[in-house]
Order: C-alpha cells, then structure tokens, then sequence
C-alpha cells in the first residue's frame, strides 16, 4: 500500500513540475524548445524525485500507522488507504480530465 500511494504521489508531483516547465514557452523553434525541456526535466526531476521518494514513503508509512492505531490494525490501516486513495483519485480525476469529483457526487446524490 506504501508503494502504491508513494508512486501515484510522486508521479503527480513530478507531473506538476513538468507541466509548469512545459508551460512555460519561450519563443524558441519548437524543436530547441523540446530539447531544452526534456533536459531541465532530467536536472530537476531525478533530484527531486530522490528527494521526494522518501520522504513520501515516510509519510505514507505514517498516515496509514496513526489509521491502524486509532481504528484497530486492519481496519484502520484499510480506512487509511481508502481515505488516501480517494484524495489522490479527486486530485488525478481532476487533472486528467478537469472533473470536480465533490461536485459530481452532489450532482448524482441530490438529482431532482
């Protein structure tokens, strides 16, 4: 479970950073653009990326001890996990496809 969350987290950190660096266009040629991109990429990402892992891992590690202690071991350790995955799920559903998950619960709830 530590894996699983700690991946999708740093790859949408790392996906924020991409996108700001995208982003951000200056007047190149496109192809010099890309070139130069991609390298910037591979200079901030792979130390952010050391520097994330684990950290994040940490946290996660931690979130889901404080669940399993406050609920019982397995299922506070699963309602932890559920209650992370769910804010990573809103955050990426958002992202990918510019969908408010909170709003369409209320929509589908509370149809009339």
């Amino acid at each position: 479970m530590v894996l699983m969350i700690s991946v999708l987290t740093l790859n949408l950190l790392t996906g924020f950073i991409t996108n700001y660096i995208v982003h951000y266009k200056i007047d190149l040629n496109p192809f010099k653009f890309t070139a130069i991109a991609m390298l910037t990429l591979v200079f901030i990402l792979i130390p952010a990326y050391r520097y994330m892992s684990s950290r994040v891992e940490i946290l996660v590690a931690r979130l889901l001890i404080s669940g399993s202690n406050s609920f019982g071991k397995t299922i506070g350790l699963l309602f932890s996990f559920a209650i992370i995955f769910s804010v990573l799920f809103a955050i990426y559903l958002h992202q990918w496809f510019n969908i408010n998950l909170l709003h369409e619960i209320k929509l589908r709830l509370f149809k009339t």
